[in-house]
Formats: structure tokens, C-alpha cells, sequence
């Protein structure tokens, strides 16, 4: 090859970057993310301040006296309310409860829509269908059908001559009807995020232990749950989290009754702000459960690794 051809290949080749080029390093990361960071800080970082700020203050929205400065009173005061203490438990109650029950069925469904079973495709079309509806939607749907007089849960119930049973107005039966609509509603969220973890185990992995005569039992526990303990992990972490927080079906069912058997901490957190018109200790209950979600997070995301 001349040297006039090597000379034009070389003129051909892009230029090469000089050192401190603006296209270059962690400056040009930092310009690119700073947009979403400013647009983050404005949405969450901005209220979440002025919620604990709010929080700190003594602040009646019943009258016109501005808000007064007193520091931690208020967490002080709901540490010995007992209304508060009560709250607290129908809240663990209600997420122990859904999330328990929406982890199992989640992974048995998973399990069942991973077989080669006809018609398979339909139900994993139909297992999205509740949540494609909004919560208020869901909330509104199943205090009808748990309604004591009319509702189709009763009439069913009634064709085996069973008395038509109050969901919804007993205390010991209204926290249940909720977990139960909030599994209806949400469990096939887990169900997605199982599958998930079900199609990245390899087919040789399980192949080669039926092969070594594992049973399915042995199969489920030793390989099949160790493989896919992240997804699941994440699953806990989400519906955990959104549990906590959970307040649109509860009030749209129940609002917090009967007397205060529903009343979560998210709904205890409303009736003060609203209600009572106390916005300080409404602020600072919020504090508290984010402090609770911040907590149950950090300690499930250790888990959230590949076992090794």
C-alpha cells in the first residue's frame, strides 16, 4: 500500500479525544443526571421537609393563629397515645396479614402458570385484571359485594343457608374483608415479579435434578425458592411498602371503622390533618411511617442478593 493511501486512512480515523474534553469523566455524568436530581428534589425532598418541619410545630388549622415552634411535643404525645399505639397494631395486623397472603398465593399462581397447562395463556391474560383497576374502583366494587343486604357475597353464602354475615360493620370481620380486597387486588403483582425469577432459572439446572431422581418437593425447596430469593425478597419489599401506606380502599370501605377497628396509621395520620385540624401531629405520624418504611426497606434489601 503507497503512503498517500495509508496518509488518507489516517485522515479518515475520528479525531481522538483530548484530555479534559467535556465529553469526557464524571462532569459530563453529573450534567446529564443533574435534570432528573433537580426534578426529584422538587417532587419529594421540598414536601418531605416541609412535613417534618410541619411536623415540629404546634399548628391548628381551625383558627388563625400561625403555627408555633415546639420541637418534638408532638412525637412525644403520640408516644403515649394510646389511640396511636392502636393504630400501629391494626397496621402491622393488616401488612403481615396481606402481604403473608399475597406472597403465597403469588408463588403458587406463578408456579401453576409455569407449566405447559392449556389455556395457560388466558389465565396469565386474566390475572392482570384487577390491577388494571384503581384502588378507590376496587375499594367501591367489593363494599358492594360485601354489602349485608344485598350484596353477591351474601346471597351466595345464603344459597347454602348460611345467615347473611356484616363484613363490613363487624369489628372482628372488617379488618379481614380489607386484607382480603387488597389481596384480590394486588396479589398479581407478585405473581408478575415470581414469574419473573421463574424464566431466568435454567432448564438444564432442573433437568439435571429430576435426572438425579429429585422429587418436585426437593426440586421447589432447594433449588427452585433458593434461585428465585431475590424476587421474592423484592416482592415483599414492594407490597410491604405499599401496604404500609395503604389508605384509598380502606377509607372508600370502611373509613376506618367500625369505631376505629380499620383506622391504619395512614388513615390516623388523615383524621388528625382533617378531622381534628391538628396538621402537626398529622405530619408527624406521617414522619413516623416513613421512618417505619425507611427501616423495613434497608432490612430487606439485604437480602436482595443471589444466593452464593
Amino acid at each position: 500500500m503507497s503512503e498517500s493511501a495509508l496518509a488518507k486512512g489516517r485522515s479518515m480515523r475520528p479525531a481522538a479525544r483530548t484530555a479534559g474534553s467535556w465529553t469526557d469523566g464524571p462532569r459530563t455524568d453529573l450534567l446529564l443526571l443533574a435534570p432528573a436530581f433537580v426534578g426529584l428534589l422538587a417532587l419529594t425532598g421540598l414536601p418531605l421537609l416541609g412535613a417534618l418541619w410541619t411536623s415540629l410545630q404546634a399548628w391548628d388549622l381551625g383558627t388563625s393563629e400561625p403555627p408555633r415552634f415546639i420541637g418534638v411535643e408532638n412525637f412525644r404525645v403520640l408516644a403515649t397515645d394510646a389511640a396511636f399505639w392502636k393504630a400501629a397494631g391494626l397496621t402491622a395486623y393488616q401488612v403481615v396479614g396481606t402481604v403473608s397472603v399475597q406472597l403465597v398465593l403469588g408463588i403458587l399462581i406463578a408456579l401453576l402458570l409455569s407449566r405447559r397447562l392449556r389455556g395457560a395463556g388466558l389465565l396469565r391474560a386474566l390475572y392482570l385484571l384487577p390491577m388494571m383497576s384503581t384502588p378507590v374502583v376496587v375499594g367501591l366494587l367489593w363494599k358492594m359485594l360485601l354489602n349485608t343486604d344485598s350484596g353477591a357475597v351474601n346471597q351466595l353464602i345464603g344459597v347454602l343457608g348460611l345467615g347473611p354475615v356484616d363484613w363490613l360493620g363487624d369489628p372482628a370481620l372488617a379488618m379481614p374483608s380489607v386484607i382480603g380486597t387488597d389481596v384480590w387486588l394486588s396479589t398479581p403483582f407478585v405473581v408478575i415479579i415470581v414469574t419473573a425469577g421463574l424464566q431466568s432459572i435454567p432448564g438444564e439446572t432442573l433437568e439435571a435434578a429430576t435426572v438425579d431422581g429429585a422429587s418436585a418437593w426437593q426440586r421447589l425447596r432447594f433449588i427452585i425458592l433458593p434461585m428465585i430469593r431475590p424476587m421474592i425478597v423484592l416482592a415483599v419489599l414492594f407490597r410491604t411498602m405499599d401496604a404500609i401506606k395503604r389508605f384509598d380502599t380502606i377509607y372508600v370501605m370502611t373509613g376506618g371503622g367500625p369505631g376505629n377497628a380499620t383506622e391504619t396509621l395512614d388513615l390516623h395520620a388523615f383524621f388528625f390533618s382533617f378531622q381534628y385540624l391538628d396538621a402537626g401531629k398529622g405530619a408527624a405520624v406521617a414522619m413516623i411511617m416513613l421512618a417505619i418504611i425507611m427501616t423495613v426497606s434497608a432490612t430487606l434489601l439485604r437480602y436482595v442478593r443471589p444466593p452464593g
